[in-house]
């Protein structure tokens, strides 16, 4: 783990990680119930998390020829913005982009918000992987756009199912930066 990772992992510890009230629980994206919760956007709206996961982010994705990153909104939204300034921040010109569930029903109707265009190399990110439906449906948005998911990335795994989600849907890199054992969670 690097420096920038420990850190980004402290800070992720402090203002992101939730645990329930004994007898109480968290309702999840994908519907099951959960005694801890990881709220991303929490660090990723803060200045010093912000920079941390922008870095974190390029250091995984900068050696795989992309030339988008981007995921689903809202979560990915945060992200993708400190994805993109830390490409800058290191000579290297990068779209951002993120897909929203449906089109708009009005203005431009888009789908995909962004520079996003058909044929670009796309590593699809996302702040938490639990069984992965949400980073699914930003891959199918990007595929059905014209575009090529070469990688998926979250900064956290909840090790709850998503591997599997993306290997059936054809996507076979598969990342993350931290599980939630990470964060003291034990995992069968």
């Amino acid at each position: 783990m690097t420096d920038t990772e420990k850190q980004l992992l402290e800070l992720l510890k402090q203002r992101s990680f939730r645990r329930a009230e004994p007898g109480q629980h968290f309702t999840l994206a994908s519907g099951e119930k959960s005694e801890y919760f990881i709220d991303c956007k929490m660090t990723a709206v803060n200045s010093t998390g912000a920079a941390l996961i922008g870095d974190v982010l390029y250091d995984w994705t900068k050696n795989d020829n992309i030339d988008a990153i981007g995921g689903l909104q809202v979560g990915a939204v945060p992200l993708v913005t400190a994805a993109a300034i830390s490409y800058a921040k290191h000579g290297k010109p990068i779209e951002g982009f993120w897909a929203r569930e449906a089109a708009k029903d009005h203005g431009t109707q888009k789908r995909i918000e962004g520079g996003l265009k058909k044929g670009m190399r796309v590593a699809v990110i996302d702040d938490v992987f639990t069984k992965g439906g949400s980073t699914l449906k930003a891959v199918e948005a990007v595929r059905e756009f014209g575009a090529e998911v070469v990688m998926v990335l979250a900064l956290v795994d909840r090790l709850r199912g998503a591997e599997e989600l993306f290997r059936t849907n054809g996507i076979t890199d598969f990342r993350t930066v931290f599980t939630i054992r990470d964060f003291g969670i034990t995992v069968p």
